[in-house]
C-alpha cells in the first residue's frame, strides 16, 4: 500500500468520527446534548431526588428546570474549562479533595447497609440511659459573650474567680480584650452527659465557657424550657444514632487495619504528632459542643 494510499485512510476515519461524533442524538437515555457532551436520564433523575421535591409538585415543570439548570451549567463548565481554569493547581487540589470526601462518604454508605436495625428492647435501653436526649431534654436559654481566643491562654486564668456575666465583661474590658455580647440556646441533647452534669451543678448564673466555631463563649442560663421527645420519634432517633456509633466503629477499625499495613513517609517537620490534649479540628458545620465551666 502506498503511502499516498494509507494518509487516505487515516483521513478518511478521522473525517468518520468527527461527523459521528457531530451525529448524536438526543434519544433514549440521553436527555439532552450541550456541545457535544452528553447529559443522561440518570444525570437527570439523580438531581432531581437530590431536591428533595414535594410528591405535589409538577413532575413536567421540576424536570424541565432542572434539565435547563444542568445546561447551563454544563456551558458554564465548558466556557471555564476553554479559559484553562481545569489546569490550575488550585482547582485540581480542590477537585482531589472533593473527590476523595466522595469516596469516603459512598464507603460509609455501603458499609451501613451491613449494620442491622438494633431491636425494641435495646432502642429502649439506649433511651433510658440517655435522658438528657429524650425524655428529659431540655433546651436552655443563654446570655451570651463571645470573643476570639487569646494568644496566651493563661490570660484567661483572670476569669476563673467571676461568678456573674458582669464580672466577665468588666474583666475582659480591663484586660483589652474584645468581645460580643449577646443571647442563644443549648440543647442538652447535643452536650455529653458528664459535660452537662458539669454544667447544670454551676450555681444560678455561673458561667461557663463553650468553644464554638473557632470563638470562645461565656454563657449563663438564664431560662429553661422542657423538650421531651414523644416515644416512637425518639426510637427513630435512638435507632439511627446506634447504627451511626457502629459504623464509627467499624470506621476506626477498618482505619487502623489500614494503617498497619501502610506505608507512610513525611518530609522532615511534617511528622504528625498524636496529642491527646490538642484542641479537636471543627466539625464539618463548624460547630462544637465542648463545654467547661469557667469555675472549677
Amino acid at each position: 500500500m502506498s503511502m499516498l494510499r494509507s494518509v487516505s485512510i487515516v483521513a478518511l476515519a478521522s473525517f468518520s468520527l468527527t461527523v459521528a461524533g457531530c451525529q448524536k442524538k438526543a434519544e433514549g437515555q440521553v436527555v439532552a446534548i450541550v456541545n457535544g457532551e452528553e447529559i443522561t436520564l440518570t444525570e437527570l433523575n439523580a438531581e432531581i431526588t437530590d431536591l428533595n421535591v414535594p410528591a405535589s409538585a409538577d413532575k413536567e415543570v421540576v424536570r424541565s428546570r432542572v434539565l435547563q439548570r444542568m445546561v447551563d451549567r454544563r456551558l458554564l463548565v465548558q466556557a471555564a474549562k476553554e479559559s484553562g481554569l481545569d489546569r490550575d493547581p488550585e482547582y485540581l487540589t480542590q477537585e482531589r479533595r472533593m473527590r476523595e470526601q466522595l469516596l469516603v462518604n459512598m464507603y460509609g454508605r455501603k458499609t451501613m447497609d451491613t449494620v442491622k436495625v438494633p431491636d425494641t428492647a435495646t432502642i429502649d435501653r439506649y433511651i433510658a440511659e440517655r435522658p438528657n436526649a429524650f425524655a428529659g431534654r431540655k433546651r436552655y436559654v443563654l446570655d451570651q459573650l463571645q470573643m476570639d481566643p487569646p494568644a496566651d491562654p493563661e490570660r484567661l486564668k483572670e476569669l476563673e474567680t467571676a461568678h456573674s456575666m458582669a464580672e466577665v465583661a468588666s474583666r475582659l474590658t480591663a484586660m483589652g480584650i474584645a468581645f460580643e455580647q449577646g443571647r442563644g440556646t443549648l440543647d442538652t441533647a447535643g452536650i455529653a452527659p458528664e459535660m452537662l452534669a458539669r454544667i447544670e451543678a454551676l450555681p444560678p448564673g455561673e458561667p461557663f465557657i463553650v468553644p464554638a466555631n473557632g470563638k470562645l463563649v461565656v454563657s449563663v442560663i438564664t431560662g429553661s424550657e422542657d423538650t421531651p421527645v414523644p416515644t416512637e420519634q425518639a426510637r427513630q432517633i435512638a435507632a439511627r444514632a446506634m447504627r451511626n456509633e457502629e459504623l464509627n466503629k467499624i470506621g476506626e477499625t477498618r482505619l487502623k487495619e489500614a494503617k498497619a499495613t501502610a506505608k507512610i513517609e513525611y518530609q522532615p517537620g511534617f511528622e504528625v504528632k498524636d496529642d491527646p490534649n490538642a484542641p479537636a479540628l471543627p466539625a464539618v458545620d463548624g460547630a462544637s459542643n465542648a463545654a467547661a465551666p469557667v469555675t472549677q
